[in-house]
């Protein structure tokens, strides 16, 4: 699987989750650099770590799904989420998608004003395969977000 697609899994599963819940902590605004390390089970080489830097706003601080909202699926749709919640500075969630991929995944997300980290399990269909992935996410506030100019 690519690393996009890998992103793609870990967006889709992160997209949303706050919705039903405000979290009692926030993520600090700036730039953060988000690091997500894949692997497939029974894959004998592991995946390299993906790192996207990404501006987040005071706004979108209050929710820490917004952490990778630059990162899109075309091909997830209809997502359903249960078992969401917060449990103090930290979120859990499953939810299954429907779309080209099938995505079903769970989670648990812990995060700080300055960092996140956390696991995200998943399973997602490519070209019809089932393939299971295990993606452990961190990410840190590393300064403020520069206007470009």
């Amino acid at each position: 699987m690519s690393r996009a697609g890998c992103l793609v899994v870990l967006a889709c599963s992160l997209s949303a989750v706050a919705a039903a819940q405000e979290p009692k902590e926030t993520l600090a605004p700036g730039m953060w650099r988000i690091t997500v390390q894949s692997q497939v089970p029974g894959m004998p080489i592991a995946m390299a770590p993906v790192e996207v830097d990404q501006c987040l706003s005071a706004k979108d601080a209050k929710d820490p799904s917004k952490l990778l909202g630059s990162v899109s699926s075309p091909d997830a749709s209809n997502c359903v989420y249960s078992e969401k919640g917060y449990e103090g500075a930290s979120f859990h969630f499953t939810m299954q998608c429907g779309g080209a991929m099938g995505l079903r995944a769970t989670g648990h997300i812990a995060f700080t004003a300055s960092s996140l980290n956390g696991t995200i399990d998943a399973t997602a269909s490519f070209n019809g395969q089932a393939v299971a992935l295990s993606n452990a996410v961190t990410a840190q506030r590393v300064g403020d977000c520069h206007t470009p100019g």
